[in-house]
């Protein structure tokens, strides 16, 4: 799998580049999030009538916002607000069998950690 990211001559992800399953992808994405600063999570997930997979999409973990409190009515622990609405996140469409990177946004709305503190990320 390193494989694929080391293609890359500048460490990179690009629209175009392809990889052959879930896992594959969900590796390419945090690998590369992993040496950037960030975590990921896996989001949106579309399939056909025959209910194979057409589109994933794996994003920044502090993608969205926590629920208000006033909607929850049982609070069990007061804790830290990590997410920020980051829009970074990548999309996948697959097609016979193949997954290409078909959106990519790299874009992040707070500062990455830095190379110490990566050992502590959600998804690493």
């Amino acid at each position: 799998m390193d494989e694929i990211f080391e293609k890359e001559d500048d460490g990179e992800l690009k629209v175009g580049m392809e990889v052959h399953s879930d896992a594959e992808a969900y590796e390419l994405y945090n690998n590369y999030a992993l040496k950037k600063g960030f975590s990921v999570q896996k989001h949106v997930i579309r399939r056909d009538s025959s209910n194979n997979i057409r589109q994933r999409e794996y994003v920044c973990s502090k993608q969205g916002f926590q629920m208000d409190e006033a909607l929850c009515e049982v609070k069990k622990v007061n804790k830290l607000e990590t997410r920020t609405g980051c829009k970074a996140l990548i999309r996948f469409t697959v097609t016979s069998g193949v997954w290409k990177v078909s959106h990519i946004n790299h874009n992040h709305n707070y500062e990455l950690a830095k190379a110490k503190e990566r050992q502590f990320l959600k998804s690493g």
